[in-house]
């Protein structure tokens, strides 16, 4: 049997209604070339029988079975029967276009590099739409420079920490995978970062593919990320393993502020969502675990001039009590939300800042603007001079005597 160029592994676990989706899509792949290790990680449902029914219908499905363990040990799993020159990694829940593989190996190739990435549509199962407002999916953070070339960490400081860790939007050089030991961190959920990076930090040779060729299943109903349960407080664990990963570069000085600013981003985010009866747990946790409270490694002064917002909530978060937190937010928002920021037309910003509204047209190439966190966050790509034109409406003069 001639070897496979590329092992796509699909952890499963209960996803019956949607595992159909995904299979066909890798099936109908234009790069034919492929295993699909499929391994079932003790599902209770029939996510079992319908794998074993694709199987009968297509040899490169690989069915491998095994206990319960999480997405990790499942991945690790699948990687460790996988035969292929590449890795893809897909979720169960989740399905791809047709051409992805085929365009994330030709650009591997093409620019001789060790991971391609593609940009990923978000598909909201409950509003059941595509948003694609999120530059960490879309690749926004990427301007035109980066196309059609290899690049390392290096070249991406300014906004490392934005990078997507996700590990389904990537195909991966199974030799730097085995020559880094990278393994996806057993028992924990939020494990796409470790993983992505002790690659990403070791390869000089990285490309993007702009098109949209991952589709990411959100709100699903019973997924772990919507049950925001005591697992979310491993946000924390991996932050430390990636911190681990991150201090030992040579040019840490340059990085270690852009990663305060993105992992407590991170925490604020999972603690805002956390089931409340695990607050005060990950507080306590963050304080006696993180290595984001080290005064030595991010001085206060330097973090609070350049994240103050953040800062503020972190400090709060550290103290352990949740109802003292969400007053401090409540405060801060009142404080800091001067402006509101609308992705309502398209083509087009539109801004709100107090009483006066201003539009602008969207220009990916030279600024990136998005909301988050109650905040507007807006990025030059490209250095142009603006020369803005302000037109006001003529307000209708009425008669006196109407």
């Amino acid at each position: 049997m001639k070897e496979p160029v590329i092992s796509v592994i699909v952890p499963v676990y209960n996803v019956e209604g949607y595992l159909k989706q995904c299979l066909d899509s890798i099936l109908n792949q234009t790069f034919p070339n492929i295993e699909i290790i499929c391994v079932n990680d003790g599902s209770t449902d029939n996510s079992r029988q319908i794998l074993e029914e694709y199987k009968q219908k297509d040899s490169r499905i690989i069915i491998v079975d095994k206990e319960n363990g999480g997405l990790s040990s499942a991945r690790n799993a699948g990687m460790k029967v996988a035969r292929g020159e590449f890795y893809s990694y897909i979720d169960s829940d989740d399905w791809v276009e047709p051409d992805m593989l085929e365009k994330l190996y030709n650009s591997m190739v093409t620019l001789n590099t060790d991971i391609a990435i593609c940009a990923v549509h978000q598909f909201d199962e409950t509003a059941q739409k595509i948003d694609d407002s999120n530059p960490y999916y879309t690749l926004g953070y990427f301007d035109k420079s980066f196309d059609n070339r290899a690049f390392s960490y290096q070249d991406v400081k300014p906004f490392l920490m934005d990078v997507c860790v996700m590990a389904w939007n990537k195909l991966y050089r199974r030799s730097l995978v085995e020559e880094c030991n990278a393994w996806y961190p057993d028992g924990l959920i939020f494990e796409d970062g470790p993983f992505f990076f002790t690659i990403f930090f070791k390869t000089k040779r990285v490309s993007i593919v702009r098109d949209f060729l991952y589709y990411y299943r959100v709100n699903r109903k019973n997924s772990i990320i919507q049950k925001a349960g005591k697992k979310f407080l491993n946000v924390i664990d991996v932050t430390e393993i990636m911190f681990n990963k991150i201090k030992d570069l040579p040019d840490f000085d340059d990085i270690r502020y852009v990663f305060f600013r993105k992992k407590v981003e991170d925490f604020i985010y999972r603690f805002e969502h956390l089931n409340p009866k695990y607050k005060s747990a990950f507080a306590i946790k963050l304080k006696k675990e993180s290595s984001l409270v080290n005064t030595e490694i991010f001085p206060p002064q330097m973090v609070h001039g350049k994240f103050k917002y953040n800062y503020f909530l972190f400090e709060n978060l550290k103290t352990g009590n949740a109802v003292f937190y969400e007053l401090q937010k409540m405060k801060l928002k009142f404080m800091y939300k001067t402006m509101e920021f609308m992705y309502k037309e398209a083509g087009v910003y539109t801004l709100k800042i107090k009483q006066h509204i201003l539009k602008f047209k969207k220009r990916p190439e030279l600024l990136d603007i998005y909301y988050y966190n109650d905040r507007i966050y807006v990025r030059i790509l490209k250095k142009i001079k603006f020369d803005f034109a302000f037109e006001f409406s003529k307000l209708e003069k009425f008669n006196e005597d109407d």
